[in-house]
C-alpha cells in the first residue's frame, strides 16, 4: 500500500530531523571530550569519545581522541586497537605506530617497541617523530648495567665526636676520614622490575680518638616492580656494626619504597622501614630491639631546582640503660619534619640546603622523664666534573635540647671529600 505523498514528505522530515539530532548530539559530546582532554581530565574525556562513538560519528580525529585518552588512563589495550585501526590509514600511519611503539615500551616488550620506532624512521615523512623514534631506538639499544658501583672519600673535622652536653669535660674535637663504597649486581630482570644484589661498606676513623672509630658491613637484595601507576621495591639486608674496633650490633632490616609521579614535575615518595636490632657487646644491650620508621615525602623539580619535603615518624622497642641515678629509656617516638632544596647553578655547580627538625618523646619512668627536641641544618656545595664525578664540601650543624642536661648538645662537622659512580 502507497502512502500519500503529504506523509512520505512527513515520514522524510521526521527522519532527517532524528538523523541532525543524533549528529549534533554526538558532535556536542565530541567537543566536550576535547575540553575534558585539553583540561586533563582524561577519564571524562574517554566517556565522552566513547558517547561519540556510539551515536554514530566515526572520524579519524574521534578514533585518535579516544586512543590517546585511553592510553592516557592506562587502558593499552583499548589505545592499541584504535591506534591499530588508525595504522592502516598512510595519513596516520606513521603517528600511529610511534604511539604503538610508546605503549610497548609502557608493556615492557622491547622488540615490538623497536619495530614499530623503526618502521616509522624507515618512513621518514615526519621528522619530529623520526627524531623522536630514533631517541626511543637508542635507549631499548642500551642495555642495563650489569654493575653499578660508587665510591667516596671525605676529610673532615667533628667539634663534639660524642655529642655530650656543653656543661661537661668531655667533649672532645676530632679530624677524621670517612670512606664508603658499594657495588650492585643485576642479577634477573631490570633495573626498575627485577631483581639485584648488593654489597656497602662504610668506615669512619678519627685521628687521635680510637674508642668512637665505627664501620659497616651489609649485605642486600632488592626486587623492584611495577604495581599499578607505583614504582615500588622491597628490600632485605643484613648489617654488621663495630664501634671503637669492637663488635656492636648486627641489624635485619625489611624496606618497602613506593614511588607515584603526580605530575611530569611533581612525584610522591612512600617509605616503610623495619628494623631488628642483635646487640653483640653487652655493654650495648640496652640499644637490642625493634625499630619501625615510615615516611612520606613530596618532591618537585624544574629545570634547575629540586624541592623536598618530608615526614616520619618512628616508633622503637629496645631497652634501658640502668645506671645508679636511674633508668634510662631508649625507646623513643619520633616525629621528624625536613625540607631540602637543591639549586644548580649552572652544569658544574650545585648547592643544596638541608633543614629538619625532630622531636623525640621517650617513655617516662619512675624518676626520668626525657623529651628532646632537635634542629639540623646542613649547607653542600658540589663542583660535578661530569654526571658521575663530583667534589662536594658540607657543613652540618645540630642543636639537641634534652629535659636531662646530659642529653643536651651541639655540634657542628665539617668535612670535604669525592664521589665517583661507575
Amino acid at each position: 500500500m502507497k502512502l500519500p505523498s503529504i506523509n512520505k514528505y512527513f515520514f522524510t522530515a521526521l527522519v532527517f530531523m532524528f538523523s541532525s539530532e543524533l549528529l549534533a548530539t554526538a558532535q556536542s559530546d565530541y567537543e566536550k571530550g576535547l575540553s575534558s582532554y585539553k583540561s586533563g581530565d582524561n577519564a571524562a574525556a574517554v566517556i565522552y569519545f566513547e558517547s561519540a562513538m556510539k551515536q554514530g560519528m566515526d572520524s579519524v580525529s574521534l578514533k585518535y581522541n579516544l586512543a590517546s585518552s585511553y592510553y592516557k588512563v592506562g587502558r593499552y589495550a583499548d589505545a592499541k586497537k584504535y591506534f591499530a585501526l588508525l595504522s592502516q590509514t598512510d595519513k596516520m600511519r606513521d603517528l600511529a605506530e610511534y604511539h604503538l611503539g610508546v605503549i610497548a615500551i609502557k608493556e615492557k616488550n622491547r622488540s615490538e617497541a623497536q619495530r614499530y620506532f623503526s618502521s616509522v624512521v624507515s618512513s621518514g615523512k615526519d621528522e619530529k617523530l623520526v627524531k623522536l623514534s630514533n631517541k626511543h631506538l637508542v635507549a631499548l639499544t642500551i642495555e642495563d648495567d650489569l654493575w653499578k658501583s660508587k665510591l667516596s672519600f671525605n676529610l673532615g673535622y667533628d667539634d663534639n665526636i660524642d655529642s655530650v652536653s656543653e656543661d661537661t669535660v668531655l667533649g672532645t674535637a676530632d679530624n677524621f676520614y670517612e670512606l664508603a663504597a658499594s657495588t650492585n649486581l643485576l642479577i634477573a630482570g631490570e633495573r626498575k622490575d627485577g631483581w639485584v644484589a648488593d654489597l656497602a661498606f662504610y668506615a669512619i676513623e678519627y685521628s687521635d680518638i680510637d674508642t668512637n672509630d665505627q664501620s659497616v658491613v651489609a649485605l642486600g637484595v632488592k626486587r623492584s616492580m611495577k604495581l599499578a601507576d607505583w614504582d615500588s621495591s622491597v628490600y632485605l639486608s643484613v648489617a654488621d656494626i663495630t664501634y671503637g674496633g669492637d663488635d656492636l650490633q648486627t641489624i635485619s632490616k625489611l624496606d618497602f619504597m613506593g614511588r607515584k609521579s603526580m605530575s611530569n614535575n611533581e612525584r610522591i615518595n612512600l617509605r616503610y622501614r623495619l628494623e631488628d636490632i642483635g646487640s653483640d657487646n653487652v655493654l650495648y644491650d640496652y640499644l637490642e630491639g625493634w625499630r619501625q620508621r615510615a615516611s612520606v615525602e613530596y618532591l618537585s623539580h624544574s629545570k634547575n631546582s629540586i624541592k623536598q619535603l618530608q615526614y616520619e615518624f618512628e616508633l622503637n622497642d629496645r631497652g634501658e640503660l640502668i645506671t645508679t641515678s636511674g633508668a634510662y629509656d631508649y625507646s623513643p617516638t619520633r616525629h621528624t619534619v625536613r625540607g631540602i632544596y637543591t639549586h644548580a647553578i649552572n652544569k658544574q655547580w650545585w648547592l643544596i640546603g638541608d633543614i629538619a627538625y625532630r622531636f623525640s618523646d621517650f617513655e617516662a619512668s619512675s624518676t626520668i622523664n626525657r623529651d628532646d627536641t632537635q634542629w639540623r641544618f646542613a649547607l653542600t656545595s658540589d663542583y660535578r666534573f661530569d654526571p658521575t664525578f663530583k667534589l662536594s664540601a658540607k657543613y652540618q650543624y645540630t642543636d639537641n635540647e634534652s629535659t636531662l642536661d646530659q642529653y643536651s648538645y651541639d655540634k657542628s662537622v665539617i668535612k670535604i671529600g669525592l664521589t665517583k659512580q661507575f
